[in-house]
């Protein structure tokens, strides 16, 4: 398959970057990613969705290749970065796919538009108002401050991160596209970080203070919410989610019995299916199509 091109789009005083795949004529599908990550990490899903879809996968404010902002960063900035990328595209009845922040930044930029976005999925994204989680938000911030971010080279923080927990169950295709688009190459050689650890501990200590309840007002998108399988997990009962479904209509959520909190990046073959059924026009035939959930 071919690769994506690289390209980038001036919206919310934000020079984006963002990974291009397949036909434009097609119904574009617009994919987002979570913190820390990059758009790069999405390429498995989205090289086999741009065979049916026109994909385009976003680089957040401060992340990847896009421009840090000397507005600050914030749950709400990404969500209006995301209304004002898709009201620049000037398209209509987009298709969203958001992983954990990217999929919070998906309901803001619904909420602050006028319909454009058709269908929704959020993959690991926390229907949750922010209150009661700092403790655990503030620990995380605090270990991600002590981040390391030069590295001799890419080998060496590969070796280094790969048996990590958090990487440890990631697909090898996803886990090389997060070291080698998540980080740049220094003239002597060495890989820095492109999302510095300052950028990303910002976002899990605002997440105390997010009411995402707010933004549930207005949604006009068509929402299927993917859970994954894990202690800390969000389940189907939660308050906040049983919350979420009634009262945005057409709304639904599946727990998947597999996967962490990355989810897409351990199987994404998985989530892609789920994806490629959920975006699936309702008249056409699926007689011969199988999906394992």
């Amino acid at each position: 398959m071919p690769s994506p091109d690289s390209k980038f789009i001036k919206a919310n005083g934000i020079n984006h970057h963002y990974l291009d795949w397949g036909d434009p004529s097609l119904q574009t599908v617009i994919m987002v990613h979570a913190t820390g990550l990059c758009s790069a990490v999405w390429n498995p899903i989205a090289t086999k969705l741009s065979q049916t879809k026109h994909v385009m996968a976003f680089d957040q404010r401060g992340h990847g290749d896009s421009d840090k902002s000397d507005s600050g960063n914030s749950f709400e900035l990404i969500g209006e970065d995301l209304a004002s990328i898709i009201e620049t595209l000037g398209e209509s009845q987009i298709y969203a796919v958001g992983h954990s922040s990217g999929g919070i930044a998906t309901l803001i930029a619904d909420h602050l538009l006028s319909g454009q976005i058709a269908k929704a999925m959020l993959v690991e994204t926390r229907i949750l108002d922010g209150q009661g989680s700092g403790g655990i938000l503030k620990k995380r911030a605090d270990q991600t401050r002590r981040k390391r971010t030069i590295w001799e080279n890419r080998n060496t923080m590969y070796e280094a991160y790969r048996p990590r927990d958090a990487f440890k169950n990631w697909t090898e295709e996803c886990f090389i596209s997060f070291i080698e688009s998540g980080t740049k190459l220094l003239p002597d050689g060495k890989a820095q970080l492109k999302c510095s650890p300052e950028i990303e501990a910002s976002f899990y200590e605002q997440r105390e203070n997010l009411v995402l309840s707010n933004y549930f007002k207005d949604l006009t998108a068509e929402y299927k919410i993917l859970l994954g399988n894990y202690p800390e997990a969000q389940h189907i009962d939660d308050n906040d989610l049983v919350y979420f479904l009634n009262n945005v209509p057409d709304s639904s959520v599946k727990s998947m019995q597999i996967g962490s909190h990355f989810l897409p990046l351990e199987h994404p073959q998985v989530v892609f299916e789920e994806i490629e059924e959920f975006f699936r026009p309702a008249n056409e035939d699926t007689d011969s199509m199988e999906y394992n959930s």
